[in-house]
């Protein structure tokens, strides 16, 4: 009975992590992290970031095949420059996190969502342009440095600081930010991942490799492919503005979630 809670309640969890995921771009750490430490109080911070970082690898890698199948519509290097300074980043946050006590990266984590969810009331469209996009590789490179660095720190994929700075600095469209924000997540959170899984153990429990719980990645990864669907075509009907007030509010309550606990 308590196996089949555990799938059941997995599942769920994985329900929404693929709505979101493929309906806002963001990877559903923002969901997982909260979720873990409510339902296995034992756990600690940084196993939780690692299980979600673990997850969101193999979401967003789905995620992306499906949104760029049969044309790759972002331009190749626009996404090989950004996916290469996120997984630096990746690699940066999830060491240095490691090396944190749990109380300050909570706070870190928290931090992060606010000034997230604070900014992301305040974008404004910016019409893009092909050509224009070749000219801000530069901002690119630091957006996809900070988003990585960010997602290794806290466990998210990091589109959730993604989005709202791709949106703003012009480099892809409101149509098209949540394919290119899945593509970068594979390497943010994959980079976090191996930071994650490589570092000595903080729990003695079965399924823990390093800092990560790798029991709740089938049962999550399968509820976020079944319920995938349902977040693209919540995708394919969000406008702009829409999309601005659904990520701000979502990230104001999971803040305030962590800050209760």
């Amino acid at each position: 009975m308590e196996l089949l809670l555990f799938i059941l309640t997995m599942l769920a969890i994985g329900a929404g992590v693929g709505i979101i995921s493929a309906a806002l771009g963001v990877g559903g750490g923002l969901l997982m992290v909260p979720m873990f430490l409510y339902l296995h109080p034992e756990m600690d911070i940084n196993t939780a970031k690692g299980s979600s970082l673990l997850i969101i690898t193999f979401v967003a890698l789905y995620n992306t095949f499906r949104m760029n199948r049969g044309e790759m519509k972002n331009p190749f290097p626009l996404i090989l420059l950004i996916a290469s300074a996120s997984l630096l980043g990746g690699f940066i946050g999830g060491t240095i996190t490691t090396l944190l006590s749990d109380t300050l990266t909570t706070w870190i984590f928290i931090g992060f969502i606010l000034l997230a969810a604070l900014r992301t009331f305040f974008l404004k469209e910016i019409i893009v342009h092909e050509q224009d996009v070749a000219q801000r590789s530069p901002l690119a490179f630091f957006i996809g440095l900070l988003s990585g660095t960010i997602s290794g720190a806290t466990g998210t994929g990091g589109g959730a600081l993604f989005v709202p700075c791709a949106l703003w600095s012009g480099i892809v469209s409101n149509k098209r930010v949540v394919a290119l924000s899945n593509a970068i997540m594979i390497a943010a959170a994959s980079a976090g991942a191996i930071a994650h899984l490589t570092a000595p153990a903080t729990l003695d429990t079965p399924w823990i490799i390093g800092r990560a719980n790798i029991s709740f990645a089938p049962a999550i990864i399968l509820g976020a492919i079944a319920c995938a669907p349902v977040g693209r075509r919540i995708n394919a009907h969000l406008s702009f503005k829409r999309r601005r007030v659904v990520m701000g509010v979502m990230l104001l309550i999971i803040a305030i979630r962590m800050l209760v606990r």
